[in-house]
């Protein structure tokens, strides 16, 4: 089950794009006003990545939320050194990283980045893998009955 941190965000969106100084794109916007994010609870959801040819876990896609752990804002913060520009991220895995959404004018999509070293394919020069051209189709791969 997804769980949202719900609430009222528009200005938290603003002030977060002036902070990590790129415009978010539509469909990530989106669903943030619909959701602020949230957590899987009580069962193991998953999505695919081809290119591992794996089944990787989700834990949360972050909101605007006081807990730390689960706030975009902090994580910025906290790897604003280890960001290429326009990249941010978006959530993490049960054990293979964090979630990016890099919005780059000729690198765009959402990846998985393994900076743990987690997946056994991955080394220190190698360890970004893409899952999705856009968020709408990541959201697809989460909850593949619901439109989004």
């Amino acid at each position: 089950m997804f769980k949202q941190f719900g609430g009222e965000i528009f200005d938290k969106i603003e002030e977060y794009e002036s902070i990590i100084n790129m415009k978010l794109p539509n469909d990530y916007k989106q669903f943030l006003v619909n959701t602020n994010g949230g957590q899987f609870v009580n069962e193991l959801h998953t999505f695919w990545i081809e290119e591992l040819k794996q089944e990787i876990g989700i834990d949360a896609l972050f909101g605007f939320n006081n807990v730390r752990s689960l706030c975009l804002t902090s994580w910025y913060q906290e790897y604003i050194e280890d960001l290429p520009e326009s990249t941010i991220i978006i959530g993490n895995t049960i054990n293979a990283g964090l979630i990016l959404l890099i919005w780059q004018d000729d690198w765009k999509g959402i990846f998985l980045w393994d900076h743990c070293l987690d997946v056994e394919l991955s080394t220190e020069e190698d360890c970004l893998y893409r899952i999705a051209d856009q968020f709408n189709l990541f959201y697809r791969l989460l909850f593949p009955t619901n439109k989004g």
